[in-house]
């Protein structure tokens, strides 16, 4: 063994090399440490030694003497050898990339760039003249900053060499350039700084660096210069070129270094940003730093910047200390420079500064990861105790996990000492590293021992299953098994026959070709359609006016224009293009393609469209662009056969990325029962496509694997998550296959899911795969949601379960006021991909009821995509997904806990009540006591809290359901009147407290009650049958008429409590004269409150589109018939700050003759139109504001 050791510049270190035939060992540190062992095995023995020569040559280059003995000094028992150092602070070498060197800290010496000076005049060459230009105005005022600059500028650019060259004029030069070159890039300025070095020596450099501190630019119409005074603190001392004349003071020699701090001495007298600028570059110069901190901490105002370069400067905790309360932790943490340079001089003292900062929450997420991940390397309890207190905290587990890795014994320790806080991870912990466990446990402590034995025994608790137990593609993944790649057929040459054509869905291009609703005639003017094409042919024409005119001109005017319209920029472009699509169809097209091809978000406008662009496009989407892909998808799906015939010579051409999107696509479509029809277009190019495609669709669905295999994400910990279990729950998936099931996640789209996972998904226990998915999710969370790992959400969607449904809704609803909109968007597919009646439940209540108007249309989308592969309308598939959560058939439940049993009943708000089995009603259900039988009696307690968060969610949402049938007037026939809600054991308990009537077209035959039993009555309490043809409603008051008093004598007799208004809620029957105005006249004027206004979305209106300052300046109502009633109100509602103006005046009422509001009235409704229930909830909607 080779020892040597290096001594100098506040560092004491040793260094070791040992070589055993192939195998070279380094052990490294700080003397008197055990330090840290480096194992590398090389080919030969040969190769092995050379690397030892390699190795010591670059030791002994840095300043390193070889010593006879080891330089570990250590006297450590033998039992602890064999446990990792975890005392000793080693800089990363991955910090060097970024952190400022210190002399004699063994950072590599700087390279000077050869071609520096000639970088130098290609920076000043076109700046000469301004240059120049300054400096002559400035020779009045400061002749000598004139004289030294016009010296160094002739010099610089290789005009004349002068003894006159000093670093104040350099830094002249240097402030000038940067000012007025704001786009010159670092690299160029370090070449600057490697020119003062080259050609006048570092000391030169230095006293630049420190002159540059004294001076700035400012200008009055004209660019000056000009000294600071001693008091001015503004500013940062720091910059680019200070950076690298650093680097060059590091690694000086004795004598240049002597001679630089005799030069940066003078500069110590009077202004603190030249005082501070020395301290940067000389930080081993400890006294001028002391003296530095105490002046930064004794200066009042904010001086933030400057504390900041000089946190560069510090190298002990008390010097830390004096500044921090002058440093912005934002800037501190803004980059990672300051806290590397800072935490590699301080070490592991510098963990609470650490921990203070990021507590601050001043910073972007990387910002703060990076203060973690720099707290995670610290070798010391402090550090790791700082983390494991913040571990539920944003970001901060990857860094806790960091630190577990690289400290695994201390992670024992704490881990065991932070009782139940830390169980979970202690468990995980001594999962991974068994070894670890053992050769620590001698030096553990007793009560530590006990804890940390204590966790082995729970931390596997589902023995793993053997290898061959398990399915293949878990055991052994396609991806990492060498395969021979199988020919892929190719045919050159093949063309699509097929020409653009466009397919309408009924009532889709009536639909599309409804004009915004926004009055544009102002846009028009005067001018002539005529002149306002040719103003748009010659470019005239504001660029957002031109979807405009192709939309709304003559045809003479539009289809001219259209056929070379390229439009690009999507602004007040996107609400016009349906209305382009719907008015010119596949004259529209080349300017469509056009369009969306640089907007992927607006591929919808191609829906209606086929042909070969289109299907090439689309499987683009598909195979690359998230925001497009569910419209691809979409695409695919109502056109197979065109998108067949158009890809097939994609998916047999070049391979490249062109083909695999064509051959994903053609997957897609085939695998969504369109099989034979691809077979059939590929059968139309001739038998050898047809062979080709043939081999394309019968390629095991395994080995369809992306072109690149995602790697695991560095969030991803298999031992902190649950075990995933077999089917027979008696054996787990082994840890070591958990990745694969993690890397068929993250391989996996919406909409194209790896076809390993349905194995995965058969094969083990539903809810231990839940279980599983929503832990990975939540780690995903806890590192911030990154969006290029969104999988860990979807994959929600694919192994979860109504558990998961319940955990995720309430995050989805919260999602958007916290900014993550898309995040909820993606959460609801994987409600519909869960698809189960309580998960699509959810999903209707969020589509009925949430706080944000955009995800709520997301949501109602979403249930019309799943209703529509149903068959059914929104309000079918809604009927049909109030789940009967187990209910007896009498609408009860039975829980039973062995000797005692409790039955749970529900009131006119669905809200659960329990009883004992003698009727008497409890307070709420008793949790299981030491005479009840355990395993029933812990069931059905779970059973029970499961029940009353799912009832709590359809409650609401079914009793504004119904409330809204009413007012809608919707009909169900009798026999799914009998099913969907007399006959459900959860729902009979409103449908009993209603009216309902059975009609004959509009007109109400006879009104009924549904009894106890569920027999039906009139209102004088007869028995009544109804007529197998009626069709059954919730009868209006209005509908009810004079019997409304009857019929509340008999809820009242029955002590029969409405969910809603009904019997007693009020009606507004409109005069002649509204009937016959197209505005509602008897609230113009009237005052509301605020909260009031926006209290309405409770009742089916939103806040219309916000205009010009963000304000939302009127309500709308959508009503049947493709209408809108409007609400116009003053002064409206801010966006973002929706109580700004706490009362609002009602401008004007009336219904639009399109299916959205405006600051005009459109269409002028007369209002004896509607009809006369919903004209009546109209008005009490709004009574009910101004009341």
């Amino acid at each position: 063994m080779r020892a040597f050791e290096y001594v100098g510049g506040g560092s004491e270190k040793f260094w070791q090399v040992d070589r055993d035939e192939h195998t070279v060992t380094v052990r490294f540190g700080r003397l008197g440490t055990s330090g840290q062992t480096q194992v590398k095995q090389f080919d030969t023995a040969t190769a092995a030694a050379a690397q030892v020569d390699k190795l010591v040559a670059e030791k002994v280059r840095k300043g390193y003497t070889e010593v006879g003995h080891p330089a570990a000094a250590t006297d450590k028992p033998a039992a602890a050898d064999a446990l990792p150092d975890e005392d000793t602070f080693v800089v990363p070498g991955s910090w060097r990339r970024s952190m400022l060197p210190r002399r004699g800290d063994g950072s590599r010496p700087p390279v000077l760039n050869p071609d520096a000076p000639a970088q130098q005049r290609q920076l000043l060459e076109p700046l000469r003249e301004d240059i120049s230009k300054t400096l002559a105005e400035l020779s009045d005022d400061d002749p000598e900053l004139a004289t030294a600059g016009l010296a160094y500028l002739a010099a610089a650019l290789g005009e004349a060499e002068s003894a006159a060259v000093v670093p104040l004029g350099a830094a002249v030069v240097a402030t000038l350039a940067v000012r007025l070159n704001r786009l010159v890039q670092e690299p160029t300025l370090r070449s600057v700084a490697d020119s003062w070095v080259a050609r006048y020596g570092v000391v030169f450099a230095a006293g630049t660096a420190a002159e540059l501190a004294g001076l700035t630019p400012w200008s009055d119409g004209i660019l000056r210069l000009r000294r600071l005074p001693a008091g001015d603190h503004s500013g940062t001392a720091a910059h680019p070129f200070a950076d690298r004349v650093r680097e060059h003071l590091a690694a000086a020699t004795d004598e240049e270094y002597a001679a630089a701090r005799d030069a940066l001495a003078g500069y110590r007298d009077d202004l603190l940003r030249q005082r501070i600028m020395t301290a940067f570059l000389l930080p081993t110069e400890t006294g001028w730093v002391d003296e530095d901190c105490r002046a930064v901490a004794a200066t009042g105002g904010r001086i933030g910047p400057l504390a900041t370069t000089l946190l560069h400067s510090v190298g002990t905790v008390a010097q830390l200390d004096l500044i921090n309360g002058q440093l912005i932790t934002w800037s501190v943490i803004y980059s990672a420079g300051p806290i590397l340079t800072m935490t590699a001089a301080v070490g592991p003292a510098a963990a609470p500064f650490l921990a203070r900062w990021f507590d601050d929450g001043h910073g972007s997420a990387d910002a703060l990861k990076r203060v973690l991940a720099v707290l995670a390397t610290l070798p010391t309890d402090e550090a790791f105790q700082l983390l494991l207190d913040r571990a539920d905290r944003k970001y901060v587990q990857p860094a806790l996990l960091d630190a577990m890795r690289r400290y695994p014994v201390r992670a024992l320790r704490l881990l065991a000492a932070a009782g139940p806080a830390g169980a979970a991870l202690l468990r995980a912990h001594v999962r991974a590293n068994p070894d670890v466990v053992r050769a620590a446990s001698p030096q553990l402590s007793d009560a530590v021992r006990q804890r940390v034995e204590a966790a082995a025994d729970t931390a596997d608790a589902v023995p793993e299953a053997p290898a061959d137990t398990v399915p293949p593609v878990l055991a052994e993944p396609p991806w990492t098994v060498r395969r021979t790649a199988a020919g892929q057929a190719r045919l050159d040459g093949l063309a699509s026959a097929d020409r653009p054509a466009i397919d309408w869905q009924p009532g889709e291009r009536e639909a599309w070709a409804s004009p915004p609703p926004w009055n544009y005639a102002d846009w028009k003017g005067e001018r002539t359609w005529l002149e306002i094409g040719e103003s748009f042919r010659t470019r005239r024409l504001p660029r957002f006016q031109e979807a405009w005119v192709v939309a709304t001109a003559p045809d003479e005017v539009a289809g001219p224009l259209l056929a070379g319209w390229r439009p690009a920029d999507a602004w007040c472009l996107e609400s016009w293009m349906k209305v382009i699509v719907a008015r010119h169809g596949l004259a529209a097209l080349p300017a469509v393609l056009h369009f969306v091809k640089a907007n992927p978000a607006h591929a919808d406008l191609l829906l209606p469209y086929t042909g070969p662009a289109v299907a090439e496009a689309m499987a683009d989407w598909l195979a690359r662009t998230k925001s497009a892909r569910p419209v691809a998808q979409a695409w695919l799906a109502r056109h197979p056969a065109a998108a067949g015939r158009a890809l097939v010579p994609a998916a047999l051409g070049k391979p490249g990325p062109a083909r695999r999107a064509a051959e994903a696509a053609l997957r897609v479509v085939a695998g969504a029962g369109h099989e034979s029809g691809v077979l059939a277009a590929a059968r139309g190019y001739g038998p050898a496509a047809a062979a080709g495609i043939e081999a394309l669709l019968r390629t095991d669905p395994l080995d369809v694997l992306p072109a690149r295999i995602p790697a695991l994400p560095a969030w991803f910990d298999a031992a902190l998550l649950p075990q995933v279990l077999l089917r027979d729950r008696r054996h787990a998936v082994p840890v070591r296959m958990v990745g694969h099931l993690v890397t068929m996640l993250a391989m996996s789209r919406p909409g194209e899911v790896y076809a390993g996972v349905a194995v995965v998904r058969d094969a083990c226990d539903p809810a231990s795969l839940a279980g599983f998915a929503w832990e990975l999710f939540e780690c995903w969370r806890a590192v911030g949601s990154p969006a290029r790992d969104g999988w860990a959400l979807s994959a929600l969607g694919w192994i979860g379960d109504d558990a998961t449904v319940r955990r995720l809704a309430p995050l989805i609803r919260a999602w958007p006021g916290e900014g993550g909109h898309a995040r909820a968007v993606a959460g609801l597919d994987v409600l519909a991909g869960i698809g189960t009646d309580v998960a699509l439940m959810h999903l209707h209540g969020i589509a009925q009821k949430v706080k944000f108007a955009a995800l709520k249309q997301r949501a109602r989308d979403k249930m019309a995509e799943v209703a529509e592969e149903l068959g059914l309308t929104s309000d079918e598939l809604a009927d049909r997904l109030v789940p009967d959560l187990g209910l007896d058939a009498d609408g009860s439940l039975t829980l039973d806990y062995g000797p005692r049993r409790f039955v749970v009943g529900f009131d006119e708000q669905l809200k659960p009540y329990v009883a004992d089995a003698d009727g008497t009603r409890r307070k709420d259900l008793p949790k299981p006591g030491a005479r009840d039988d355990a395993e029933l009696a812990g069931g059905a307690y779970q059973r029970f809290a499961a029940l009353k968060k799912d009832v709590r969610t359809i409650a609401t949402d079914q009793i504004r359901r119904l409330e809204e049938a009413m007012v809608l007037q919707r009909r169900w026939p009798v026999a799914q009147f009998r099913e969907l809600f007399v006959g459900h054991p959860l729902l009979w308990h409103i449908v009993r407290r209603l009216v309902w009537a059975s009609y004959d077209g509009d007109k109400l035959v006879t009104a009924f009650r549904v009894a106890e039993d569920r027999s039906l009555a009139n209102v004088d309490d007869d028995a009544l049958a109804l007529d197998d043809t009626a069709t059954v409603g919730i009868a209006h008051p209005l509908h009810l008429g004079e019997a409304v008093p009857a019929w509340s004598e008999v809820f009242a007799d029955y002590e029969i409590l409405q969910p809603f208004a009904q019997l007693g809620r009020e009606t507004y029957p409109l005069t002649d004269e509204e009937r016959a105005a197209t505005e509602l006249l008897r609230f113009t004027n009237r005052t509301a409150l605020t909260v009031k206004v926006l209290g309405l979305d409770r009742r089916g209106w939103r806040r219309g589109e916000a205009q010009d300052g963000g304000v939302q300046g009127w309500l709308e109502r959508p009503l049947p018939g493709n209408r809108a009633a409007v609400l116009s109100i003053e002064p409206g509602i801010p966006a973002g700050m929706a109580t700004e103006w706490p009362e609002q005046r009602i401008e004007g009422v009336w219904v639009n003759n399109q299916p959205s509001g405006d600051w005009r009235s459109k269409g002028l409704v007369p209002l004896g139109e509607l009809d006369p229930v919903l004209a009546s909830e109209l008005v009490r909607d709004i009574a009910s504001v101004v009341s």
